[in-house]
């Protein structure tokens, strides 16, 4: 089951170093050498057409302000440390790191080719999406609880000026499927 409790946050090593790094990249790119920088290593369509790839990985540790930044590192610590908890190491970065790809890939076709995406977002989407399905393996009758409230954070995105829908569904449906996979071979008493 996730539970965030004193001894899990110390467990948390992945989550604190994506945090940390997170929170280094923002002051040494958005504070320390600016937003040219920024831009540089942002998710541009025309960029990444013209074969400037990295930038669909270099964009998820960027984010535009500091309450961007904020958001994103909540949520991370939140289900971080549930994912942290529930999943082998190397599972956790798959999930983070996949998460993050697959809805920022998404994005890149689905996005306007004008439009700037950065931020943390589809790999924490994709923590919520495995978060639920650790639920669904204690148990199944979560999974209906767990899409409504995947939905919930999804609308409340929609909603909001500047912000990449499309990441964070498909950082989510990735971490689903991803967690889905994992899970499916575990059994509740052999976790590790």
């Amino acid at each position: 089951m996730l539970v965030i409790d004193e001894e899990s946050i110390k467990k948390a090593r992945i989550t604190l170093v994506l945090i940390t790094i997170n929170v280094m990249a923002y002051f040494i790119i958005n504070v320390g050498l600016g937003q040219d920088y920024v831009i540089l290593l942002s998710q541009i369509k025309v960029n990444v057409y013209e074969g400037e790839v990295y930038r669909l990985f270099t964009a998820m540790f960027l984010h535009a302000d500091l309450l961007h930044l904020f958001n994103n590192m909540i949520f991370l610590f939140l289900f971080g440390i549930g994912i942290e908890s529930n999943y082998r190491r190397i599972e956790y970065i798959v999930i983070y790191f996949m998460s993050g790809f697959i809805g920022n890939l998404f994005s890149l076709f689905l996005l306007p080719s004008n439009v700037i995406s950065l931020g943390a977002s589809g790999c924490v989407f994709g923590l919520i999406g495995a978060a639920i399905m650790s639920y669904v393996r204690y148990d199944k009758s979560a999974i209906l609880f767990g899409i409504i409230y995947l939905m919930f954070f999804l609308v409340q995105s929609i909603g909001q000026p500047e912000i990449n829908i499309w990441a964070h569904l498909f950082g989510g449906l990735s971490g689903l499927l991803l967690g889905f996979l994992i899970n499916k071979n575990k059994n509740i008493e052999n976790i590790y």
